[in-house]
């Protein structure tokens, strides 16, 4: 393949077909009614493997692919500010509920951070690694500031909080339906505090009041990872490793 060749075929990969993959992906998954593959062909995960398959099998350059598709990455942040509607919509529920929302994001931060680095410690892991996994329930803009801050290596917290935010789109729903956990407040609220904004989304798709109690626990959860992890990391790090 020629070079201006690989360009061309990696424009047409990026904006259009990234679009025109996930939509399709969104439709066929709507129309699907299986409670098992419906959450495991969740159009995110599949679009992220597809190109992934089309990068690796015609060998392009994931830099150039990246820089073509930067206009994605731009809209992430209003993305995520869009999640704001369904929280809007049912504020009245939210409202009633925001002190046991509070507390459960507490204790989501907390536990996360103390299991990674236990974790850690039970693999021999170097403290620059445990750093790393020590604010995976955010969105990654979060993520990479306190990972930084507690001197971890912040493109390994990136890849990690995507694996987290697919892994609870994947199979968070299947888990709750094995455990019976069939309130969707409930449901919102492990989401949204342990996988950010893609688990967002799939509680969003699977019902309007689990996506805003997601939404509400997801912002929560980036304020108190920021204020909870730097001050109680170093904390465990200074017993532990």
């Amino acid at each position: 393949m020629t070079a201006n060749e690989g360009v061309s075929l990696i424009w047409w990969l990026s904006i259009p077909a990234i679009s025109a993959l996930f939509f399709f992906l969104r439709f066929l998954n709507q129309k699907i009614d299986h409670p098992i593959i419906k959450p495991l062909s969740n159009p995110v995960f599949l679009s992220i493997a597809i190109i992934a398959c089309f990068l690796l099998f015609f060998q392009l350059p994931y830099k150039s692919f990246a820089e073509h598709s930067k206009v994605l990455t731009w809209l992430l942040e209003p993305a995520i500010v869009a999640l704001a509607l369904p929280l809007y919509q049912q504020f009245i529920h939210v409202k009633k509920h925001f002190l046991l929302i509070l507390c459960s994001c507490s204790l989501g931060v907390i536990n996360a951070t103390v299991v990674a680095t236990l974790l850690a410690k039970l693999f021999n892991a170097p403290a620059e690694l445990s750093a790393s996994v020590a604010a995976l329930s955010v969105t990654t803009p979060i993520s990479l500031i306190v990972t930084n801050s507690i001197g971890g290596i912040s493109a390994l917290a990136a890849v990690l909080v995507i694996c987290i935010g697919l892994l609870g789109a994947l199979f968070g729903f299947l888990l709750f339906k094995f455990i019976r956990i069939y309130n969707h407040e409930s449901q919102g609220i492990a989401i949204g505090t342990a996988c950010h904004a893609i688990g967002t989304a799939a509680a969003l798709s699977e019902h309007p009041k689990a996506g805003a109690f997601s939404s509400v626990a997801m912002a929560i959860t980036a304020l108190l990872t920021a204020l909870i992890v730097p001050l109680v990391y170093p904390l465990l790090a200074s017993f532990l490793l």
